[in-house]
């Protein structure tokens, strides 16, 4: 079951804006909505993103930080750390990081800027993007 207290705290990170401390929750609140929720499923079926498979490797560049994230049959994952063969690897700063996470930033604005940078195809930049608005906005309207 989600637990509600986390949720309700990342919710108001949603519209209030997220610190770095927040991160792990709202991945964790990733997990446990894209595991039990049939709604937000239902809107990756809608989306066709339930056969996706990406994985996604974090670099903090001004702090010695790593993340990984994972999206697998609807299913979100999260760590710290490596993760092996990455479908992305996405460099930026904790703050610029923190922007996009919690959705005050696009991935696409914040590339274009210079202020993160990636390895692997353009798709999968878009992949995290897409990934992170549909659950962001579930969230909201929940």
């Amino acid at each position: 079951m989600v637990n509600e207290e986390l949720l309700n705290e990342v919710k108001s990170k949603l519209s209030d804006g997220g610190t770095s401390e927040d991160i792990l929750k709202l991945f964790e609140v990733y997990k446990q909505l894209s595991t039990e929720n049939q709604g937000l499923k239902d809107e990756f079926e809608d989306m066709e993103m339930l056969d996706m498979v990406f994985s996604c490797l974090i670099n903090i560049s001004d702090q010695d930080k790593k993340f990984w994230l994972s999206f697998k049959e609807g299913i979100v994952d999260y760590g710290e750390g490596y993760i092996d063969n990455p479908s992305l690897t996405f460099t930026t700063t904790m703050e610029v990081f923190t922007e996009v996470i919690f959705g005050q930033v696009l991935i696409s604005s914040a590339h274009e800027e210079g202020k993160v940078s990636f390895g692997g195809e353009s798709e999968a930049l878009m992949d995290l993007q897409a990934i992170t608005s549909i659950i962001n906005e579930f969230l909201q309207r929940m």
